[in-house]
C-alpha cells in the first residue's frame, strides 16, 4: 500500500476508519522524540509585557515559573522593561541560531528517559480517569492581519502530508514552531494556541518547557511558520507551566504534557488575534484526531505544517498513540478530535515514537494531569 493509499487527504471524507492491530512488545525497542533544527527568518512582535514576578496560584498537581531569560542573553538587555526584553530576544533569535538549534531528543533529561522507557515499557490499560470535559475553540475577535505573501493552497490529491494551508487559515494560525534554550543549547517544537479566559496560552509538551527540573529560557512561538516566514511575528513567553509529576520525573511520559502564557504582542492577546482551538480530557480511546506539527527528517524538511489523521489506540501506562509518519520538529503539536477542516479539540500531542515503529506516534492520554493543568492556567492573562 502506498503512503497516499494509507492516508488519503488530510482535508477528505473516509469512509472507513483504519484497523491498527496490538502491538508486539518485543518492537518496543528504541525512541525517537520529535523535534529538528529548522531555519527561520525573524520578524518582530510588536510590544510585550515583561515576565511576571509572581505565579498565579497552582495546585500539588501543577508547577510554573516565570519565563526567563538565559544569563548570557540577560547581560545584554539594553534598559528595564517589557521593550527591552523583548528587543534582546529579538535581537537573539538569528536566522543562524534557529538553523542551529537542536533536536530535543540531543536534552540530556530527554536522552536518559528515552533510552529508559525502552527498556521499561508500561503495560497498564489506558482508561478515562473521570468526567469529561471540554472547552470549545474560538476564533479571533476580528480577522487578523498577515506580513508578507500568503501561500495557495494545493491538490490534496497529490500531496496527503501537506495540508498546505493559505497563511490565516485557522489551523495553520493557530499552530506554530517553539524555539527556547535549554541545558546550555537552544531547540525546537511545535504549539498550538489552546482557547482560555486568558486569551494568553499555547499548549505543548512538557518537555518542550522543562527537563531535569530546569525550566527553558527564551522560550518563544511563531504562529503559522511557513518557509522561513513568520507572518504574525514573534510571540514570547511570561510563564511557562507543566505538570509537577513531569517536572519531577522525566520518564513520566503520561504526564508530559505543558503550557506557555503568552506576552501581548501590538496590545493583542494571542487568542483575541489569531483565535484558539478547544481543548478535550477523559474521553474515550478510539477518537479520530487530525495531528498537526512541523517535522523535518525525511521526506519532511521541517519548513511547512504537516498533518496526520487517524483512530487513535491504547499505548498502555497513561498514554495513547495513532498511525503518524510525523518526524523530528512536531514533538508538542496538537491532535485536533471532532476537527471540522477549521477548528477542533485538542486530545493529545505529538510526544514520541519508538524507532523501530515509525508509523506510529505516541502522546499522553489527556486525562485528569490535562484538567488540573488548563484549570490552572486558563485565568492567566497577559
Amino acid at each position: 500500500m502506498t503512503v497516499d493509499e494509507l492516508f488519503g487527504s488530510i482535508l477528505g471524507t473516509r469512509s472507513a476508519t483504519r484497523k491498527v492491530g496490538n502491538m508486539s512488545t518485543r518492537l518496543l525497542r528504541g525512541l525517537a522524540a520529535v523535534a529538528v533544527m529548522t531555519a527561520a527568518t525573524l520578524v518582530t512582535a510588536g510590544t510585550a509585557s515583561a515576565a511576571p514576578a509572581t505565579l498565579t496560584a497552582s495546585t500539588s498537581a501543577v508547577i510554573g515559573s516565570p519565563a526567563q531569560l538565559s544569563p548570557d542573553l540577560a547581560r545584554n538587555v539594553a534598559g528595564n522593561g517589557a521593550d527591552a526584553r523583548q528587543q534582546a530576544l529579538a535581537a537573539y533569535w538569528t536566522p543562524a541560531r534557529m538553523r542551529a538549534a537542536k533536536p530535543d531528543t540531543e536534552l540530556p533529561a530527554v536522552k536518559a528517559a528515552l533510552a529508559d522507557r525502552a527498556r521499561n515499557q508500561a503495560t497498564s490499560a489506558t482508561r478515562p480517569q473521570g468526567p469529561s470535559g471540554s472547552v470549545a475553540p474560538v476564533a479571533p475577535a476580528t480577522e487578523p492581519k498577515a506580513s508578507g505573501s500568503t501561500v495557495a493552497p494545493s491538490d490534496m490529491s497529490t500531496q496527503a502530508y501537506y495540508p498546505n494551508y493559505p497563511v490565516g487559515h485557522p489551523v495553520a494560525r493557530t499552530s506554530g514552531k517553539v524555539y527556547f534554550t535549554l541545558s546550555g543549547g537552544n531547540y525546537v517544537c511545535s504549539a498550538t494556541i489552546v482557547n482560555t479566559e486568558g486569551k494568553s496560552e499555547v499548549w505543548t509538551a512538557g518537555h518542550c518547557l522543562t527537563g531535569n527540573r530546569v525550566w527553558a529560557s527564551n522560550w518563544t512561538f511563531v504562529p503559522n511558520y511557513n518557509n522561513g516566514s513568520a507572518p504574525y511575528g514573534y510571540w514570547y513567553a511570561t510563564q511557562l507551566w507543566t505538570t509537577t509529576a513531569w517536572f519531577n520525573n522525566n520518564n513520566d511520559f503520561a504526564n508530559d504534557v505543558g503550557s506557555a502564557v503568552m506576552a501581548r504582542s501590538n496590545g493583542w492577546r494571542i487568542t483575541d488575534y489569531l483565535g484558539g482551538q478547544g481543548i478535550a480530557w477523559n474521553y474515550p480511546i478510539g477518537q479520530y484526531d487530525y495531528a498537526f506539527g512541523y517535522p523535518a527528517a525525511s521526506p519532511f524538511n521541517g519548513e511547512v505544517l504537516t498533518a496526520e489523521n487517524g483512530s487513535t489506540y491504547d499505548g498502555g501506562g497513561g498514554t495513547i498513540y495513532m498511525v503518524n509518519y510525523m518526524t523530528g520538529g512536531s514533538s508538542g503539536g496538537g491532535w485536533l478530535m471532532a476537527f471540522d477542516g477549521n477548528w477542533g479539540y485538542l486530545n493529545g500531542h505529538n510526544d514520541f515514537k519508538y524507532n523501530t515503529l515509525p508509523q506510529y506516534m505516541f502522546s499522553p492520554y489527556y486525562g485528569n494531569q490535562v484538567a488540573d493543568l488548563y484549570n490552572t492556567v486558563r485565568n492567566i492573562s497577559s
